[in-house]
Parts: structure tokens; sequence; C-alpha cells
């Protein structure tokens, strides 16, 4: 048989395969216990938001190929369906194992794949790893392909060949910026600038900044609305407008990450890393409510962020908003970042923090890179490197620099 499906199909397949072994009293599958395998928000890469009809139409397909099969029991009202790859396909059970994990969590080493392997197929040692994925990259056509080392890993990434939806030079540049743009938290300060449109984004990387940010206030101004006013739809417009501009990564200011959109947060992280995102943004104010989130909900919230950026490879920065909206609870503020923390934030961010010993009193108490917003009266930056901040961004500090020179100008024109 010739693997070369669909990335739809590939993932059907692969979800087979996986519950065969990991759910054996509820396989066959129905249509939707399959569906909500090859959805799931954890161990998949990239995570997917599929209808039901897409997964009929998958399961149809794959029928046609010889690799599934569905039957209706007696006394059900369900198809169930299961893969019969080997009738197509002959595999060993360790290669089989290892080519449906790659397929269903994208490019990883041997030591990741023999720890994710372990439910369908126990590897003794990395070599039984190592030896499967020969035999797969020795097929005619390989089944797979070693695409080296990530900066700072010591064991070379696999990746599978059986979809359509390999990776293209597209997606390979946005991979190593974000892997770039999470290096940059590793030591030392290092500063993000926000900006608001291609002219901004390509000052500042003439000047030599490793990175940039969005400005949701910034970007919404530009466009003629306010900050919370802007589109899912206009943001990833814009982000995939800079992202094709600029060739350092871009971390998106994404506020509440479109919650209440179609499909959540955990699609919308999706979106923002097709459209080039290396990192973004979560808030818990609540422009509807007009507050800030209780901390049960805005630390789920942050948990569904931090899975699908998981999945993406996108930095994830978890923000508490107390202090931009007057909120004076700094133990409030260190508890929300403790539990952003705890839920899978990369970073953790604070704006309108501005007193030395308040920073401190964060990067001491958070364990995790921390992002201090960079407005008058912030401390010097040499301050903040010397208190253990990690990053210094602007927000819309340049933006509305920017407009009040041009409004003062304008107004002696006038």
């Amino acid at each position: 048989m010739q693997l070369d499906l669909p990335p739809v199909q590939a993932r059907v397949l692969a979800a087979l395969i996986e519950k065969e072994s990991t759910t054996p009293d509820q396989y066959p599958l129905s249509t939707n216990a399959l569906r909500s395998a090859c959805n799931q928000k954890t161990s998949r890469d990239p995570v997917m938001d599929l209808s039901e009809r897409e997964v009929d139409d998958a399961v149809l397909a794959l029928r046609e190929r010889g690799a599934v099969r569905s039957s209706k029991p007696s006394g059900s009202r369900a198809w169930k369906h299961r893969h019969v790859l080997d009738e197509v396909l002959p595999l060993d059970p360790g290669s089989r194992a290892v080519l449906a994990v790659l397929i269903l969590r994208g490019r990883q080493t041997a030591g990741e794949l023999r720890t994710r392997t372990e439910r369908i197929h126990a590897f003794e040692s990395i070599d039984e790893v190592d030896d499967a994925l020969q035999r797969l990259h020795e097929r005619d056509p390989s089944l797979v392909r070693n695409i080296g080392r990530e900066p700072g890993q010591s064991q070379d990434r696999w990746e599978h060949l059986v979809s359509s939806g390999a990776e293209t030079p597209e997606t390979a540049t946005r991979r190593l910026r974000t892997g770039r743009f999470s290096e940059l938290h590793d030591d030392g300060l290092f500063v993000l600038p926000n900006a608001w449109d291609r002219g901004s984004a390509r000052l500042l990387t003439e000047l030599g900044f490793d990175a940039i940010a969005t400005t949701s206030a910034g970007h919404g101004r530009a466009i003629g609305k306010d900050d919370q006013e802007v589109t899912r739809d206009e943001l990833l417009a814009h982000v995939e407008d800079l992202s094709s501009f600029v060739d350092v990564p871009i971390s998106v200011d994404s506020e509440r990450l479109f919650g209440d959109d179609p499909g959540g947060v955990a699609r919308t992280v999706q979106l923002l890393a097709d459209a080039g995102a290396a990192g973004c943004s979560i808030e818990d104010w609540n422009p509807v409510s007009n507050g800030v989130d209780p901390i049960d909900r805005a630390a789920d919230a942050v948990a569904a962020a931090a899975a699908s950026c998981a999945s993406t490879g996108l930095v994830l920065t978890a923000r508490a908003e107390n202090h931009l909206y007057g909120i004076d609870d700094l133990d409030d503020t260190i508890e929300r970042l403790r539990r952003y923390r705890a839920a899978g934030a990369d970073v953790v961010y604070a704006p309108g923090l501005l007193a030395a010993d308040d920073i401190e009193l964060v990067v001491d108490e958070v364990d995790a890179p921390v992002n201090v917003l960079g407005i008058p009266g912030t401390p010097p930056l040499n301050d903040l490197r010397d208190l253990g901040v990690r990053r210094v961004s602007t927000g819309s500090l340049l933006y509305s620099a920017a407009m009040k020179a041009a409004r003062a100008l304008a107004e002696q024109l006038r």
C-alpha cells in the first residue's frame, strides 16, 4: 500500500491503532468515540477540531483503501470502526506503534517515542526504538525520516511520511522561529518591543531586536478600533501579514484567546500557529463582566491554552491583569501567577507593576520567566536584570508615542 494520506485520514487511522491497545473494552470505536480520539487536547500534534462528517468521510476513504473496516453489531444503532492496516501494509507491532505515535504527536526523538508508545507496545530500550525507526525508514517508500536535532537537544528527531501534511518549508520556518523564541527565555534579560503594523515591525527588526510582539491596543487603534474590539479574523490576518514580512519570532497579544468564539481557546492557538506566531498570551480580564475572572476559571483557560501551545510549540504567556485595572492586591496577583504556571504557562506577566520590591517578589515567588511592562516609572533595564526579570515588553507605549508626536506636528500644521 502506498501511504499518502490527507492529514485527517492519517489522524483517524493512527487513532484507531492507538485505541485498539489503550481502550480495548471500547474497541472497535463508534464514530463519536473516534471523533473524540482524534480531537484529544493532549497527546496530539497538531490539535484538531474535526466534525463528525469529517471523521465519517475519512473512514469511508480509508475503507476504500482497505485500511479500515466498519460493522454494525447486532442490536446496536451505531457503526463501529477498526483498522486492518496489516492487511494492506504489514508492519511488526513495534514499527506500527512508532508510526502511529509519530502521526498523532508529530516530530519526536527515540527517547520520547519509547515513553509515548508504552501503552501500545513496550520497548525494552531506546535501541529497540531506533531499530523500529530504521525499519520504517528503509521501506520502499520510506515511512519516516530523520530531521536532525533541535537546538539544545541531544537526540535526533523523526517525522512520519505517510501524510501529504508532512513538513513544508513554511512549517519548517515556523518551527525554527518558535524554537528561537523559546530559547530567548532560557537566560538573561531581553526586550520584546510591540509593533502594530508592517512599518513599525520593520523599524524594530532593522534596529536588531531578536523578536517582536504585537499590541492589541496599538493594532486596534491603527485600524480604527480600540483595545478588545479586534475580531479573531482581524488578528489572524494581522499576524499572518507580519510573520510573512519579518523574519524574527512574533509573540501575539491575543487578549483572552477568543474563548467564546467557535472552537475556543485551543482553536485560536492552532490558528495563531498556522498564521506564523511563535508565542501568544492569555489574560484574565473579562470585558463582558468588567472584572477579573475567578481564579479557578482563569486557570482552566490557561490550562486549555497550554495544552494547545504544547502541541504547536508556541510559548504561552499568562497575564494577571489586576494592576492594570486598579486592583492593588499583590498577594492575589502572585497566587494567580502561581496557578497559571502550574496550569502550563511558560511565562508569567502582571502588567502595571512598577515598584522594584513588588517585581522582585513576583520573580522570587513564581517559578517561571517573568515579563515586565516597560513604561515610564518602571525600573531601568539593568535593575530589572538584577531583579531576575527575563523579558521586558512595551505594550502600546511605542504606538502611543508615535501618535503623540504625529498629533503634535499635525496641530502645528493646522
